[in-house]
């Protein structure tokens, strides 16, 4: 069995001597006219000539000229079909025939290679061009991949492939194939490979070898893969130098294009969440606006009827009842006002150089009021710590916080206060520690969402509305610290959230 070059082989030899045999039956006719020598030897130089012309490659040209100066001394040269009695004049002949034909058949095939050549960058460059022009107008990812993968399958004859990869450079899970014309985006990556040459700096020959393929990753500006396309290696094996240049540069092209797509879904999918934030405040803000003068209706309407009814009447509990659940309905409008506002910007925050154990104390006497019987006990560092801050805000985080440990704790166990500062010495540090069931790996990573709240088997503990830690978080972020919930690590069990606050150093 011939493959397609080895049939391409056989049948330029079989033209090549086919011409020369045809070369010397008409000149050995011609003689018989008696032609002259010189038509006859420029009989055999156009047999060189067409030879070279018809035929792809230097050495069928060179078989030739050598086949048509043999001919030409053996069949014209005097004496004719004959080695004897030669002369020197005609041995002379012979040689010049053969370099005038060896050079005739160099330079025709230089020139067909050139042809050929000049083909080839002008079908690349149309190439180029329409690939180029066609994703010009292109706006989704899909447009693009099929685009590409059509383009370079068309240009090299080959099957092709796209394989992306997410922010964080790990592969997607399915690549796309383009293979005979149809294209399939669901074939599944090779989950044991790593890709873990992509992570380096790009080749400089813009590709990397497997025993398969031919890769062609692409990178971002900040030198980050996301996407690489393949060919087969038994088709790639064959490309010539400046086919790697033209899939180098079609790629490259893709490349800008789908990096530029997918930074423009980034931003409309940035754009989409900021709207749905801003509109989702904006609807909270309404609401809580339009609730706080029924409430406060509510509140007043209780607070007489109770003044009016006695105190140990059904209807004064009944009032009693209402007047609670209407309080703490009105408490959450006022966290969900305060908590747009800072999410929003809105809060003017008058900073001040604070010693922390003093704002601590003041939060703790206010809760004291508040909760007579839960002891509260406070650790400060010998020290004196400072902070710049709006002491009102970090005291409301502090009772904030302390009023948590108190419904998710036992109320004859102590909930700890204590200050200190980080061992790196730019921080103060504020925890607060109860004692109660602690709280789960879901609860640690979803206890700063809106609305997320855990349930208390404290007893008497109050229902929450998951607005108080959001609300310490804004508070924090808006003092350049931060806040973060842990479980106690002394043995004992119980939640510890730890405020940070940038430390004041004095002059």
């Amino acid at each position: 069995m011939f493959t397609g070059e080895k049939y391409q082989q056989l049948k330029y030899w079989v033209l090549t001597f086919s011409v020369c045999i045809l070369c010397v039956l008409i000149t050995e006719s011609l003689k018989t006219f008696h032609a002259p020598d010189e038509l006859l030897c420029c009989l055999y130089t156009l047999g060189v000539v067409l030879i070279s012309y018809w035929v792809q490659g230097y050495i069928y040209g060179c078989a030739a000229s050598l086949l048509m100066a043999i001919s030409y001394f053996y069949f014209i040269s005097a004496p004719a079909r004959s080695f004897a009695q030669l002369s020197p004049y005609h041995a002379l002949t012979t040689v010049v025939m053969l370099c005038i034909s060896l050079l005739i058949s160099s330079l025709t095939s230089k020139l067909k290679a050139a042809e050929v050549q000049a083909r080839r960058r002008e079908e690349k460059s149309q190439v180029l061009y329409h690939l180029t022009k066609d994703l010009a107008g292109v706006s989704s990812l899909d447009e693009v991949v099929n685009l590409t993968l059509a383009n370079i399958s068309k240009t090299f004859r080959t099957d092709c492939r796209l394989l992306f990869f997410d922010e964080e450079g790990r592969p997607e899970k399915q690549f796309s194939l383009y293979e005979k014309g149809v294209l399939d985006r669901t074939v599944p990556t090779d989950t044991n490979r790593t890709f873990e040459e992509y992570k380096g700096s790009k080749p400089e020959t813009g590709y990397f070898i497997t025993p398969t393929q031919y890769e062609w990753p692409f990178y971002t500006a900040q030198g980050k893969v996301f996407g690489a396309i393949a060919i087969p290696a038994v088709n790639a094996q064959n490309f010539l130098p400046q086919d790697f240049r033209t899939i180098n540069t079609m790629i490259e092209t893709a490349a800008i294009v789908i990096d530029k797509i997918i930074l423009e879904n980034r931003q409309e999918e940035s754009r989409m969440v900021l709207s749905q934030e801003r509109y989702k405040t904006n609807l909270l803000r309404s609401i809580s606006h339009d609730l706080r003068t029924p409430l406060a209706g509510i509140t007043g309407t209780c607070e007489i009827l109770m003044e009016m009814l006695p105190d140990d009447s059904k209807e004064h509990e009944l009032a009693s009842s209402i007047s609670k659940e209407t309080n703490w309905l009105f408490t959450m409008v006022q966290n969900v006002l305060s908590l747009t506002r800072l999410q929003n910007g809105q809060v003017d925050m008058k900073k001040e150089v604070m010693v922390v154990e003093d704002v601590v104390n003041s939060a703790v006497e206010t809760m004291q009021l508040r909760l007579p019987n839960r002891p509260l006990k406070v650790i400060v560092p010998d020290d004196v710590l400072a902070a710049q801050m709006d002491s009102a805000l970090i005291k409301q985080v502090l009772i904030n916080l302390i009023d948590n440990a108190n419904k998710y704790s036992k109320g004859i166990t102590p909930i700890e206060l204590e200050v200190k500062e980080t061992e790196d010495g730019e921080f103060v540090e504020i925890s607060v520690s109860d004692h109660g069931v602690g709280l789960s790996d879901a609860a640690i990573e979803k206890v700063f969402n809106m609305f997320y709240t855990t349930k208390s088997n404290a007893p008497g503990a109050l229902r929450g509305f998951g607005l108080g830690l959001p609300i310490c978080q804004s508070i924090m972020k808006a003092h350049g610290g931060s806040i973060r919930a842990a479980n106690r690590t002394d043995g004992t069990t119980g939640a510890v959230f730890t405020i940070s606050l940038p430390k004041y150093e004095f002059a």
